[in-house]
């Protein structure tokens, strides 16, 4: 039974706590506890619960859930469902419900579609928000250490309308991995790692 628990902590230089806790029940089912402690702003709590079925998984959320007003009361409390529809499609299905105070809530829903290769050596997702958010990915496996995806997201708000475009890719090398990519606002960003042992890398970014 052991395996099925998970329990991590630990303490900062500046005093905050950072918990996380795992626990498995079985036949696909996992709750995971996350919190941090700190000093003034920024503490939270989050709750969450897992299933994973054979051919469909499930999630609920909830971010700083009220306990003292009443559970649900104000928080971050989210709610999604994934079904593969097909051996290469799957389609899901995302409800998010905000309430930073008990008189105050604001819901969307969004949609989201994957598609697989059959090798599974390419995957594109596609998703779409209530609030006019729309996103494309796509990554392919070019050899057997390149990598290569893009991503694209559009914003159709009526007060804002852009679009930002960024394409990636990675190399992995026998003891380094390189990293590297290109947006549409021209930033060019690089990353490689060296591994100099089992439990010791050198980073350069």
């Amino acid at each position: 039974m052991l395996s099925q628990h998970f329990l991590q902590g630990g303490v900062d230089d500046s005093g905050a706590v950072s918990v996380r806790a795992n626990r498995g029940w079985g036949a696909g089912h996992v709750t995971k506890t996350q919190m941090q402690l700190v000093k003034g702003p920024g503490s939270y709590v989050q709750l969450e619960h897992d299933y994973q079925g054979s051919d469909h998984c499930a999630n609920i959320k909830a971010i700083n859930p009220s306990i003292a007003e009443g559970f649900g009361r104000t928080g971050i409390y989210m709610v999604n469902y994934i079904q593969s529809l097909s051996r290469n499609f799957s389609f899901g299905i995302e409800t998010v419900v905000q309430r930073p105070s008990a008189d105050i809530e604001e819901a969307s829903t969004g949609y989201h579609a994957k598609w697989v290769s059959d090798k599974r050596d390419w995957i594109a997702t596609a998703s779409m928000q209530a609030m006019g958010i729309v996103q494309a990915t796509y990554w392919q496996r070019l050899a057997e250490r390149v990598d290569v995806a893009a991503d694209l997201m559009l914003i159709t708000l009526p007060q804002k309308r852009e679009a930002t475009a960024s394409l990636g890719a990675k190399w992995d090398f026998r003891m380094s991995t390189l990293r590297t990519q290109i947006d549409s606002a021209g930033k060019v960003s690089t990353l490689f790692e060296q591994r100099l042992a089992p439990t010791f890398s050198f980073t350069v970014g």
